[in-house]
This record gives structure tokens, C-alpha cells and sequence, in this order.
């Protein structure tokens, strides 16, 4: 039983972590926002019950998602202290078992808690403040799957003090957080560096509490991320309907740029500037993508920043979109899948030797097959990494638009003659693809990303 003085004691310090992390200029509309603490669960002594939602102990399925560890509590003290409002669902990740061993999830149980996050638990944030060396289709496909359903994911860059890379964090739709140092000049000497990080944010000596309610300091990247996640669920109380790329694109337009100027793997962006950040969600306004290699004027500006806001598909890096790198079929009947809306196949088979479960594209062909966009190279092969050309590209996208009629007489596709790509021509010609992509259409030429996404924006998105 909570004693009236242990009551007291944690009253005071929720009052301290608020007062700390949440200043008058943080208030928002009050908005509840729901988020998935991927962790070793939340002690319900030390976090209030009003900021927790019933969750799920996958390690361990019989036992509690209290917290045995204190990270993930931690974790849960640090965003509520920025957003008070939230809701945390504890899915436990990692425990200790009766012997007092810890045990850890793999990856394909981390992908699916991801996928549970978004379709069971409705959250609209999850962190991870963890990570892996090893980059997965399947948890690739989870983190692009959440994206698409419009929920931010944050993780942690890592502990090391190198230049190890992890996962999920070095994904271009994750926001990849490392700590800064108390010069605030640089990389906190833990924090790992390396293409793929964002933002640095607070991390040394953070307040926050543990299991028994008693507050404490902690440090190291996990708590950057939850720092950067309680930033973006307050961000989210004040408009609910910004965008995973949305906050992102706005938390790093508004960072403190240090070391290098623009982007660097020892900063990202830079320092995460709260005050700066809600500033501008309440002044509400446009955002400016942050791509080293998109030209403001570039043809394919528009369609880049539609391909985003939309989960279609993220950068090559943090600060690259690589415009004109080449696609190959996997990667182009993903894009397709993902225009419109990730529908779940219904067929569950193919008869491709080169694609399995665990690709990243692989429901994306099942859906392909079943709509009839492309039957693959040959009985048994789908050649997913083959380049895709101008021919092919224009062809699965008018099948996966049902074979639309061109709106008028094509020249260009009449000085074709008759081809499988004829129809798909005359109507991408009569209906201005081949002009907003700025390109003569040729049958054999290679498809860049930047064409993919004028295609997908100017037939699917309506050109916005």
C-alpha cells in the first residue's frame, strides 16, 4: 500500500519533472496522445495511472509489464515531465526472468510489437530507446508500415561512442537520437556518430524517476529519445494532425545547428530546441525539407515532399533524397503498394523463388501478383532487383490504376506502334505525367526516383 507520505513524495516529483520539462510555453490544446514505450515495462508506483494504458508483456506473456529493470520507467518519467497529458503503453521488450537473467526480444518479436503498436494499441508515437547492429526487411517493413499509418517513430543512436550504426534508428523515416555534451557544442563522448542520426537532445544527468518513485539521474541515448518523444507528443497536443514527416521536417528546421553547418553525422541537424519547435506548431505555417540534393526549384520538389508526407518513400540518408538513383522492380512496386494505402493481399502465395517473407517488398508483390500489375520475369521469377525502365514503370502504374483510357489522341504513343506499354503511354502522355516529369518518354531509358515520384504524385496524389 501507498503510504500518504510515499504519496506526497511522488506528487512532488511529478511537480519537479513538469516544472523542469514543461514551462508555460509548452501548453497545448490538451490533446490525449497515446504512445508505445518499447522498454522493460513501467512501474505503476512510479508513473501516475492516468498517464498508463494496459499493455503487453511479449518477453515474458505471464507476466506483468511492470518494471523490474527501471529503464523503461525512466523513460516514461521523462516524457510525461514534457507532456502531461500523454498516455504510455508499456510493451516489454526486455525482463528478467525468474532466475533473475535478462532476456531480450529479436527483431522479427520487435516488428511485430511495432505493427501491434499502430493496429491494437492506437498509439500515435512509439519509442525505442534501444536498438540493433542488424538491418532486417521485416523490421524495415514494420517501421515504413507504421509511417504509413501516420505514427512517428523515435529511436535511440546507441552508447558506444563509435560510429556503430543501429536499428531502427538509421532508418531515413525514424528519428535517430543522439546526446549532447554540456558544452552543447557537440556529441556527448557516448553517443554514437554516424549517417543516420538526426538531432542530439538532453541526456546527461536527465531527472527522472525510477520504479519506486524516487526520483533519480540517468544518462545515455535511451533518455534523448524519450526526451525528442515527449517534445513530439507535446507538439502533437497542440495540432493532432501533423505527420510523422511533418514533425519530424519541423523539429529539425528548428534545432540549434552546431559542429558543421547544415547536417553532420556528429550532430545531425542539431540540438533539439523545444521552445522553438511548439512555437511554430502554434504558429502553425510551412516547413522546409531538409534534402541536400532537392534544388527549390527542382521539377520534383512538390512530388518529393508529397512522397514523404505520405509514407512512400523516405530519403537514401538524412540529408539525401538521391534524385537521381535508379530503381529497381522491388523498389517500384513497393512505392506503388504504398501510394495506395498498403492494401493487405489476399493471396498468400506466388511462385517466385527469388522473393521471401522476409523482404521488404514481399507483400508488396503478393499485391502486384493479385492486381495483376506485373506477373514477374518468368514463371518463377519476380527479378526484384533488376532495374526498372520507363516502359515498365508506366505500365504497373496504369494496371494498378485499373487501365485507365488516355483523355485524348497521344502522338507519342502512335509513333510506338503496338506494344504492351502502348495504352499505358497514351494515357500518361494525354494526361501530363511525361510533362511534369520534364521527359521525353523512351521505352528502355532507366527510371530515376525523382520520375517515380512525379508519376505517383501526379496520378495518385492528384499533383499536390
Amino acid at each position: 500500500m501507498i503510504t500518504f507520505k510515499r504519496f506526497i513524495y511522488s506528487a512532488l516529483i511529478v511537480f519537479y519533472l513538469i516544472f523542469i520539462f514543461c514551462p508555460t510555453s509548452f501548453a497545448g490544446g490538451g490533446e490525449v496522445v497515446r504512445i508505445a514505450v518499447i522498454d522493460t515495462g513501467i512501474s505503476s508506483t512510479a508513473i501516475s495511472s492516468k498517464n498508463l494504458v494496459e499493455g503487453k508483456n511479449y518477453i515474458l506473456p505471464n507476466n506483468s509489464t511492470e518494471d523490474d529493470i527501471g529503464h523503461g520507467t525512466a523513460v516514461a518519467g521523462i516524457i510525461v515531465g514534457l507532456c502531461p497529458t500523454a498516455e504510455l503503453v508499456p510493451l516489454v521488450y526486455y525482463s528478467k526472468s525468474g532466475d533473475d537473467r535478462a532476456v531480450k526480444g529479436d527483431l522479427p518479436m520487435l516488428a511485430q510489437i511495432i505493427r501491434d503498436a499502430v493496429d491494437i494499441y492506437g498509439c500515435r508515437i512509439i519509442n525505442i530507446s534501444s536498438g540493433a547492429r542488424v538491418d532486417t526487411p521485416t523490421l524495415r517493413d514494420a517501421v515504413a508500415w507504421a509511417e504509413q499509418r501516420g505514427v512517428l517513430v523515435v529511436s535511440s543512436a546507441g552508447n558506444d561512442g563509435n560510429d556503430t550504426v543501429y536499428f531502427p534508428g538509421a532508418f531515413s523515416t525514424v528519428l535517430c537520437i543522439g546526446t549532447v555534451n554540456d558544452a552543447k557544442d557537440g556529441p556527448a563522448f557516448f553517443s554514437n556518430c554516424y549517417k543516420g542520426v538526426d538531432l542530439l537532445a538532453l541526456g546527461l544527468r536527465l531527472a527522472t524517476v525510477n520504479p519506486k518513485g524516487e526520483a533519480v539521474k540517468v544518462n545515455g541515448t535511451s533518455f534523448s529519445t524519450a526526451w525528442v518523444t515527449g517534445v513530439a507528443a507535446a507538439m502533437l497536443t497542440v495540432d493532432p494532425t501533423l505527420t510523422p514527416y511533418e514533425m519530424r521536417q519541423i523539429l529539425c528546421n528548428n534545432a540549434q545547428d552546431i559542429c558543421s553547418e547544415g547536417y553532420d553525422v556528429n550532430s545531425g541537424w542539431g540540438i533539439v530546441d523545444q521552445y522553438k519547435t511548439i512555437a511554430q506548431v502554434k504558429a502553425g505555417g510551412g516547413i522546409h525539407l531538409l534534402f541536400e540534393d532537392v534544388a527549390n526549384d527542382a521539377y520534383y520538389r512538390d512530388a518529393v515532399n508529397w512522397a514523404l508526407k505520405n509514407g512512400i518513400t523516405g530519403g537514401t540518408s538524412s540529408s539525401t533524397f538521391s534524385p537521381d538513383m535508379i530503381c529497381t522492380r522491388a523498389q517500384t512496386v513497393t512505392f506503388l503498394w504504398r501510394a495506395v494505402g498498403c492494401p493487405e493481399p489476399r493471396i498468400t502465395k506466388h511462385p517466385f523463388v527469388d522473393v521471401s517473407e522476409t523482404d521488404y517488398f514481399y507483400k508488396a508483390v503478393l499485391w502486384a501478383i493479385e492486381k495483376g500489375v506485373t506477373s514477374g520475369t518468368s514463371d518463377t521469377s519476380f527479378s526484384p532487383y533488376e532495374v526498372c525502365s520507363d516502359a515498365q514503370v508506366i505500365t504497373f502504374l496504369w494496371r494498378a490504376l485499373n487501365c485507365p483510357d488516355a483523355s485524348g489522341r497521344s502522338e507519342l504513343a502512335a509513333r510506338l506502334g503496338e506494344y504492351y506499354y502502348t495504352d499505358a503511354v497514351a494515357w500518361a502522355d494525354t494526361s501530363g505525367l511525361f510533362t511534369a516529369a520534364q521527359t521525353d518518354f523512351t521505352p528502355m531509358n532507366k527510371t530515376t526516383r525523382a520520375n517515380i515520384v512525379v508519376y505517383l504524385c501526379h496520378s495518385i496524389g492528384g499533383g499536390h
